[in-house]
């Protein structure tokens, strides 16, 4: 039983879980589990500590070691049940308040706030920013030829032909200067040009791998964007199916209702779903955990003489009680969400039948036991304030057909259909 939830009924699923997790999170109870777990943790590091410590020690140390290991061993496992605690706590806490957590919520959606909007990230590119132009090649000044020194007085009457010769040498060697200056000033027109020439195409390559990149870009966006248009689409489609009260439509709406509805975590459950619209019933298959499904513990307790975590279970009574509780909460749950929700009036009556999928003690097969069926419409229901009622009175008032024993799996007629009792 079940049926595959819808796009627009997966998103909402999904957001609904994410939201029942932020709400969890902020429970006292998870944050008394969560200290409660991290006190466990350290203490068993402490006992770990400890037992290494005495095994390193002297025969007196050893002894208060071990003793200070024992301590921290019993601090340990005294904590680690303070968690388990808090989590069962917990559990059976959102268990008991399945029909209360969906009457503090509006389970009307409005399907145009289902509209998505594409969300691209920034470009980005290793090649964004250009590749700075090289430092032009600028010829140095032109050598200048200083002419050595003449000599004065004495020395000038016997130098003159050696400073002579200086001024040949000096000259020469200016000449093989000025000669190199030409030639490399000549050389920097055609230096420049291979210089720009290797900076236009490094540029160019850049700008190729950019326009490359951005091109990606280009593509991933309008992959979004088209993913996103085609969702518009499918949602505008919706709404005006809806709108004209096709059957798959209303089917399609309720199925986002339905994909709001997050239960408790690890709860099992279904539901599978068919619309009339013909007479405007709704026909809802509703499917239960099984009894084991539901927590049996009612405490969990450290014993210091054995060292064990022993479990306090419920009493039959007890257990039997609340799961007869889950079951009339689950099914007026239902029903409000849908009439809730239907604003517009889509749904005049609701025929639901809810039991559970199990294996037959009998013959090991698959088998759907119902234990429980109700037929009701939307003028009888709008009357009924679900936050001061006591569940199986309701179901009294609604003329439901309610197990004996649903705990025991005791099942219904439905043979003759919902509306047959």
């Amino acid at each position: 039983m079940g049926r595959k939830r819808g796009f627009f009924a997966e998103l909402q699923h999904q957001s609904a879980v994410a939201q029942r997790d932020r709400q969890r999170a902020q429970a006292a109870a998870v944050r008394d589990q969560i200290r409660a777990q991290r006190e466990a943790e350290r203490a068993y590091a402490a006992a770990q500590r400890a037992h290494l410590a005495a095994m390193r020690a002297d025969e007196k140390a050893a002894a208060e070691a071990a003793r200070e290991a024992k301590r921290l061993h019993v601090e340990a496992q005294e904590s680690k049940v303070a968690a388990m605690n808090a989590n069962l706590e917990l559990s059976l806490s959102e268990i008991d308040n399945i029909l209360e957590a969906t009457l503090k919520v509006d389970d009307y959606v409005e399907l145009e706030r289902l509209r998505k909007v594409a969300e691209h990230p920034p470009f980005e590119s290793q090649h964004q920013r250009p590749i700075p132009p090289p430092a032009p090649i600028e010829a140095p000044p032109p050598p200048v030829f200083q002419e050595p020194v003449a000599p004065k007085g004495l020395s000038a009457l016997v130098g003159k032909k050696k400073h002579a010769e200086s001024v040949a040498a000096a000259r020469l060697a200016f000449s093989h200067q000025y000669h190199q200056w030409q030639t490399y000033s000549a050389s920097i027109p055609m230096r420049q040009l291979e210089q720009l020439t290797a900076h236009k195409s490094a540029e160019d390559e850049r700008i190729r791998r950019l326009a490359a990149d951005r091109a990606r870009y280009d593509q991933e966006c309008g992959r979004r964007q088209r993913e996103v248009d085609a969702a518009n689409a499918e949602l505008d489609t919706l709404i005006r199916n809806y709108e004209a009260s096709t059957p798959e439509a209303v089917s399609e709406y309720i199925g986002i209702v339905f994909g709001n509805s997050v239960y408790p975590e690890d709860f099992s459950w279904s539901v599978d779903y068919e619309f009339d619209p013909d007479v405007q019933e709704l026909r809802v298959s509703l499917e239960f955990p099984p009894p084991g499904g539901i927590p049996t513990a009612r405490q969990y307790k450290y014993v210091k003489a054995t060292d064990e975590i022993t479990e306090a279970v419920q009493s039959q009574k007890e257990q039997r009680d609340r799961y007869k509780s889950v079951i009339e909460n689950m099914v007026l749950r239902t029903l409000h969400e849908v009439w809730e929700s239907d604003r517009s009036g889509k749904v005049e009556s609701i025929s639901l039948a809810g039991g559970v999928q199990h294996i037959d003690p009998a013959t090991g097969q698959d088998v759907f036991t119902p234990l429980i069926a109700v037929a009701v419409d939307r003028r009888k229901f709008s009357s009924i304030d679900l936050t001061r009622v006591t569940p199986a009175e309701t179901l009294k008032y609604l003329k439901a057909v309610v197990s004996k024993n649903p705990h025991a799996l005791v099942r219904v007629d439905t043979s003759a259909g919902v509306r047959g009792h």
